[in-house]
């Protein structure tokens, strides 16, 4: 009878999965959603930021409604796509202003604005330099990329990996490169992107405040889920 062999990453599989459902006590588990254009994938990453699920989606609904295809959305102006959004949507005003500066960018890039084409092996190459040349966020990209084609890659930033770090995540000693290279060997696409959108999230509401990460109850009026809101017992004297 062959033997079982132990998955090598098994620990840090179960250390990204606690602090990736502890996240998702907090900031709710969204349900999986597959795009196929890489524009829209981007776009989303603005609107879900901070908002609940069904106003995003809903919200996305409405813009392609809109326009007739994204250099009509592109030429639109801010107000615009600001009353599209509506009143009440999260941050309304942030948010026009980003995608307006979004589609400005990937306009400045290709000038073109159906760049799907672009959704190949040779091309993803190019789609990933976009930060290189534009304001757009290279976890954008990386997520945007995640979510059109599951291309292994775990899209965080150096403020979302010092946070993953601090909930104990991955162990210390790792840099940045080195972290995030063990979780795209360790967890699948969809758990990628659940913990992915959990630490952007966070990280989302406490830099308003804070410079350095925060306990996931930091502004909550809950317990922390990590139990990291407890004081830490002295150690007992021999």
């Amino acid at each position: 009878m062959a033997k079982t062999v132990a998955n090598p990453h098994a620990a840090l599989i179960a250390d990204l999965l606690k602090v990736c459902e502890a996240l998702e006590e907090r900031y709710g588990r969204r349900k999986s959603q597959k795009f196929t254009d890489f524009i829209e994938a981007l776009l989303y990453q603005i609107l879900e930021l901070g908002a609940q699920e069904k106003s995003a989606r809903d919200a996305l609904k409405r813009l392609r409604d809109e326009y007739v295809d994204w250099n009509d959305m592109r030429v639109a102006s801010v107000r615009e796509i600001e009353d599209i959004l509506g009143g009440k949507y999260y941050l309304v005003r942030e948010k026009a202003e980003d995608i307006k500066h979004l589609l400005a960018d990937l306009y400045t890039a290709f000038r073109r604005m159906e760049i799907n084409d672009l959704l190949t092996a040779e091309g993803i190459e190019t789609l990933r330099a976009l930060p290189e040349t534009t304001n757009i966020r290279k976890d954008m990209v990386e997520r945007a990329l995640l979510l059109v084609l599951e291309v292994r890659l775990f899209p965080c930033d150096e403020d979302q990996f010092k946070l993953l770090k601090f909930l104990g995540g991955v162990p210390k000693p790792l840099t940045t490169v080195q972290g995030i290279k063990k979780v795209e060997e360790a967890l699948d696409v969809e758990q990628i992107l659940r913990l992915s959108r959990g630490l952007r999230e966070h990280v989302h509401v406490y830099s308003k405040d804070e410079d350095e990460p925060q306990i996931i109850a930091f502004g909550w009026s809950k317990p922390d889920p990590l139990g990291m809101d407890k004081p830490v017992k002295a150690a007992k004297k021999k």
